[in-house]
């Protein structure tokens, strides 16, 4: 029997700075809720867990401060969901908080018993509070008409332990991307909340990323054909979603990577070859779902790569 109805997991390194109000901005809006907090360390030179321990004591949070040892992100939230008690799970990111929806969303889970439950922050997807299958809401986020962030969901435990969905753990770069898909692939029914997501910048981490990506950026495309396999395999009779896989999504995370690298002052040639020889420029392939302007960069690209300009990151 669940103790806790939700369970809040929190993977943190170096941020003894931010971690106090994190924590203390995440308490509030779980008044009301039987919720439990688990931190996991990976790995803090700093006084991250100490600050934790201090937070959490002072606060009576219910939960724990884990030290999961160095390693990915992916492997800190499996170590969490592993000791999560609560009847759903939600995930809390330093560099991406967002405010005021977890006590709609445990409302909208308690009242559908939904696998999954969401809420949108620009156009609304679908009618709120009714279920719908979760291929649908696949099909929404391949068509980009739908827009989902990892920091802002909520999952149903058993449904994770029944379909066996676990992060990536040796995954740095795609990570979520290919949780969230394989999530409401396998998902029977996904909610979306009434509650309009709102960023709060206050208490985000702003540092940027201490090392260059380098070649460790491709991880994001073998996550990605991952999810793609898993997916085709689930849903072999969905056509439509085979498509929107390998004529958008796929192409949309190679010049991704392709940016990235761009960014970090790799030169056009060097970044040709390490498309050529891991074999990612295969799926530069352009087809009827290919948006017009991902047309137009991935032509570029391979016709004139010396003009193209890579893109800046989204915050």
């Amino acid at each position: 029997m669940d103790v806790f109805t939700l369970s809040v997991i929190f993977p943190v390194k170096n941020i003894a700075q931010e971690i106090s109000s994190i924590l203390r901005l995440t308490a509030e809006q779980t008044q009301g809720i039987n919720a439990e907090f688990l931190v996991v360390d990976m790995g803090s030179s700093d006084k991250t867990v100490w600050d934790a321990l201090r937070v959490v004591k002072e606060l009576k949070l219910p939960g724990a401060v884990i030290q999961s040892g160095e390693g990915t992100v992916a492997h800190a939230l499996n170590t969490a969901l592993v000791r999560a008690s609560g009847r759903y799970v939600s995930f809390v990111f330093a560099r991406r908080l967002y405010t005021g929806h977890l006590t709609a969303y445990c409302s909208a889970a308690e009242a559908s018993n939904a696998d999954i439950v969401f809420g949108t922050a620009g156009e609304p997807f679908g009618k709120e509070g009714v279920a719908v299958p979760g291929s649908v809401c696949l099909q929404g986020i391949l068509e980009e008409k739908l827009s989902v962030d990892i920091a802002a969901i909520l999952l149903r435990r058993a449904f994770l332990e029944q379909r066996r969905l676990s992060f990536s753990e040796f995954c740095e770069y795609g990570y979520s991307e290919e949780f969230l898909l394989r999530c409401f692939c396998a998902a029977e029914s996904a909610v979306r909340c009434e509650a309009i997501l709102k960023r709060d910048t206050a208490y985000e981490l702003r540092r940027g990323k201490q090392k260059p990506v380098g070649a460790a950026v491709f991880q994001r495309m073998e996550a990605l054909l991952r999810a793609t396999e898993y997916i085709e395999s689930r849903l072999p009779g969905d056509r439509r979603v085979s498509i929107l896989l390998r004529e958008r999504r796929l192409p949309q995370a190679v010049m991704w990577c392709v940016d990235l690298l761009l960014r970090e002052g790799n030169g056009y040639g060097a970044v040709q070859g390490m498309l050529k020889v891991s074999g990612y420029r295969k799926y530069l392939r352009c087809g009827a779902n290919t948006p017009f302007e991902l047309k137009k960069r991935i032509r570029l690209w391979r016709n004139l790569p010396w003009m193209y300009k890579p893109r800046r990151p989204q915050a």
